[in-house]
Parts: C-alpha cells; sequence; structure tokens
C-alpha cells in the first residue's frame, strides 16, 4: 500500500503516514488534502475519495524534541556508511544493504560501569547516540572489545545525537520518494 506524506500547517515535512491513518485525520477534518496518487481511490459503502498522497495538518503541531534511539535510526544518521572504512554496501538496486552493517558501541559495553561508559571525560550510558556507530562487520569484528585506537581504527564522524529536523530527514532518506511528494521535500 502507498505511504502518506503528512506536512505540518506550514507545509514542512512532519513524517510518513500509513494511509489508513492520513484517511482518519481527512474524515475527522484534522488535515486536508494536498495531493493524490492517480487513478487510486479509497471505497466505502458512502463515499469515495482520491487514495491521498499528501495531506497537511489544518493546524500547526510542534514537534517533538528527540528523535527515537533506535537501528534504523541509527544507520540513516550514519548514512548507512560503515563509520571507520567508510564502506557503504549497496544492492543492485543501489538502495542501501542494512542487514550487511552493525551497530558498534564505541566503547565496548564490556567497559561499562552500571551501564554507564566515559569517553572524553564525559559519561553516558553504553547504548546511546553518543556511543553507538555504524561498523561494517569486519571493521565490527576488527574492533571487537577494544577501543577504536587500539583496534587501529578511526571514526569518521563523532556520534551524537540528531536534531528533531535530521531526524525527519532521516526518515525519508529510508522511503522510496514517489513523484507525488517530490515538491514538498527540501532538495
Amino acid at each position: 500500500m502507498q505511504d502518506v506524506l503528512l506536512l505540518n500547517a506550514d507545509y514542512s515535512p512532519v513524517r510518513v503516514l500509513d494511509w489508513r491513518r492520513a484517511v482518519t485525520l481527512l474524515l475527522d477534518d484534522k488535515a486536508r488534502l494536498v495531493e493524490h496518487y492517480e487513478g487510486r481511490q479509497i471505497r466505502s459503502p458512502s463515499t469515495t475519495l482520491p487514495w491521498p498522497a499528501v495531506v497537511t495538518l489544518t493546524s500547526f503541531a510542534r514537534h517533538r524534541g528527540k528523535v527515537r534511539f533506535n537501528r534504523q535510526n541509527v544507520l540513516a544518521r550514519d548514512h548507512w556508511t560503515c563509520q571507520y572504512c567508510g564502506t557503504a554496501p549497496r544492492g543492485t538496486s543501489g538502495r542501501p544493504l542494512p542487514g550487511e552493517l552493525t551497530l558498534d558501541h564505541v566503547v565496548p559495553r564490556s567497559k561499562a560501569t552500571r551501564g554507564r561508559v566515559t569517553r572524553n571525560g564525559r559519561s553516558m550510558p553504553v547504548t546511546s547516540w553518543e556511543n553507538i556507530v555504524t561498523a561494517c562487520r569486519p571493521c565490527n569484528q576488527r574492533k571487537a572489545d577494544k577501543s577504536p585506537k587500539a583496534a587501529g581504527l578511526v571514526l569518521r564522524s563523532r556520534p551524537r545525537r540528531p536534531t528533531p529536523w535530521e531526524g525527519v530527514s532521516m526518515l525519508f532518506s529510508r522511503v522510496e520518494i514517489p513523484d507525488e511528494w517530490r515538491g514538498y521535500l527540501a532538495a
């Protein structure tokens, strides 16, 4: 089924919705239809609607302040690229192959005390935005339970918590962008 792009009242992208949730927002007058998928309709015994492609909220909604920490978001933050060697495994379609990448604790879990590690004089949870990076299998195995320096590896970028706007950009980097959305996403 087709996903739907949700825009805020100011037409800034917010997230991708399941089509059923988008229809609910439309029927509850919480959103307006902006673009629809040509030649597709949603039918019920009492009504027929064009299949929504882009909807906008009728009133402005504030973004959540935090990006959820999970594997997909870490891979997207790191652009599906090993943060040690720069490898970016791609399939025949050119799309990233997330199964070829792993998540690595910069400061290994084996060095944690009560679930926390210290890096650059700063204490943090062992599994956090600031201590997890994307790594290809060979680099992760080479590093094992050592620090990057002890394993002869260098981080290409410092891991950090993404901003809310980066979280929205990361979301769109994971989905196939339909033509109907292109005019509403930053180039």
